[in-house]
């Protein structure tokens, strides 16, 4: 894998590669941009090519290349919310960042550490992170990643060098997961119109289960949208109470469950409301989607994202009971079919 990998971001590979070039690689950096457009591959070809022992690096033969490929170089060190939790707090950051920080590499050229998911760092963390930041080894790199820029305090984004990863067409897409997946991809623009357009989501997950897993949401939001009389509140109910008890698995399939409802709705809206200027994900599903559009009106699928959205914030950050918050979801966007239209 190397920089003709990340198709599209043609701007974040060129300054990547004027700062290898330049022997002025940054002791900080901040990769931001939407989930699924290739921040975390990038901080993966980037690794190689700091501790590559090759000719035009990343040659991804060497040594080296090949320990970062299996995710088990000593000096390429990666950082997320422990299983579990949902947040970075001091303690993890300063065992495996600060604690390291300050030593040498054992067999690389640096020591780089690739924190993913940086807007679940918590402030105190951060604030424990920012001597390291200001006063970084010679041989160390840091390389925050998020799809939310505006979640990490201004004090740390100062520091860091910020490269955006813009947004993919599906045309681009395509062509990523054709060269990732060769002749076992299947129908790409299905895989594209399952994962919503997430490479990282397509790429790491069966495309059965993301399938089964839109069936159950665009059934969800049909059973909410049936005409008055024949929408049937208990099973949808008891849908929403199936989907789990609060374990840290099954809050993660929910928060899934959450997004795949939040990109049909988003999907429903641009039906509705821009059609011909956007494309919607779920382009298989167009006349299903338009009736939905109908049925719920525009002002109506406003209110019903945002509640989607709250929602998603309520799992996934104040750790809200996910059955629960489900069940409370069905209430709330039944009150949107129709609103205002």
């Amino acid at each position: 894998m190397d920089w003709e990998f990340l198709k599209g971001q043609d701007a974040a590979v060129a300054s990547l590669r004027r700062d290898l070039a330049s022997d002025r690689v940054a002791n900080a950096y901040i990769f931001h941009g939407p989930e699924g457009v290739g921040k975390s591959t990038a901080a993966l070809i980037f690794a190689k090519a700091l501790q590559c022992g090759g000719e035009a690096p990343p040659c991804g033969e060497c040594p080296a290349c090949l320990k970062i490929d299996r995710g088990v170089h000593p000096d390429v060190i990666h950082v997320s919310p422990p299983e579990g939790r949902k947040s970075i707090g001091v303690e993890h950051i300063r065992e495996a960042v600060i604690g390291r920080a300050v030593q040498r590499p054992q067999e690389g050229n640096r020591q780089i550490f690739v924190i993913d998911e940086a807007h679940a760092v918590t402030i105190g963390a951060f604030n424990a992170l920012l001597k390291t930041l200001e006063e970084p080894s010679y041989d160390t790199v840091i390389i925050l990643i998020t799809q939310n820029l505006h979640a990490l305090p201004p004090t740390v984004v100062s520091r860091c060098r910020r490269l955006l990863f813009r947004s993919l067409n599906r045309d681009e897409q395509r062509a990523v997961l054709a060269a990732s997946l060769g002749g076992a991809g299947g129908d790409l623009d299905q895989l594209i119109s399952l994962s919503l357009g997430r490479l990282g989501t397509a790429l790491g997950n069966d495309p059965e289960v993301l399938a089964g897993r839109r069936e159950a949401a665009l059934g969800f939001l049909e059973g909410l949208a049936a005409p008055p009389g024949k929408a049937d509140i208990i099973d949808l109910l008891s849908l929403a109470a199936s989907q789990g008890s609060g374990s840290g698995a099954v809050r993660a399939e929910v928060l899934r469950f959450l997004e795949m409802l939040l990109g049909l709705l988003r999907d429903i809206l641009v039906l509705k409301v821009a059609a011909g200027d956007l494309e919607p994900w779920n382009t298989d599903l167009d006349e299903v989607l338009r009736e939905l559009g109908r049925r719920w009106g525009a002002p109506g699928l406003i209110q019903a994202m945002d509640r989607v959205e709250t929602a998603v914030r309520d799992v996934g950050e104040i750790n809200t009971n996910p059955s629960l918050t489900l069940e409370s979801l069905v209430i709330g966007l039944r009150g949107t079919v129709g609103a205002g239209s």
